[in-house]
């Protein structure tokens, strides 16, 4: 585990292993410790863990999907309705869906693949907006795209 930092906060609820500070009272003073871009909250007094803090919660920006204008929306539509309206790498159905590419823009950029071939249909894929997070700026690799492939093919 790499903690990057730690600063000391308030938590939202007492320690949920019972501890008290030194006046008897619930103990509410946790420390937060940045692991690998997740900010955890742990309890001063005992030392356990209690929470994963949301950026809302720290006062924080929220991490926000950059949607590429170079996407025409009627290419959005077909991609969603290739993928039934469901996440393509996690089944989710009933969730906010995003189009995303197998192949990055960024691992694109310095090779002799074309935009117009970067956002081919072939090239998009439906996710939800956990798995789309997850992903990154990274492509996929090739068993997660083979899988992908494969599911494509037995829908057709």
């Amino acid at each position: 585990m790499v903690h990057t930092k730690t600063t000391y906060i308030e938590m939202r609820k007492p320690c949920k292993y019972g501890c008290t500070d030194t006046d008897e009272r619930p103990n509410t003073f946790g420390a937060r410790v940045d692991t690998n871009g997740q900010a955890t909250i742990w309890c001063v007094e005992c030392g356990e863990y209690q929470y994963n803090a949301p950026k809302t919660e720290l006062g924080e920006d929220q991490r926000h999907i950059k949607t590429r204008d170079n996407i025409k929306l009627s290419t959005r539509i077909r991609i969603f309705m290739r993928a039934n309206g469901m996440c393509e790498l996690c089944g989710a159905a009933d969730v906010i869906l995003h189009v995303s590419h197998i192949l990055s823009v960024d691992d694109s950029r310095g090779t002799d693949i074309t935009p117009e071939e970067v956002n081919h249909d072939d090239n998009l894929a439906c996710l939800c907006e956990a798995c789309n997070i997850g992903m990154g700026k990274l492509s996929f690799n090739p068993r997660l795209y083979l899988r992908l492939l494969r599911k494509r093919m037995m829908n057709d």
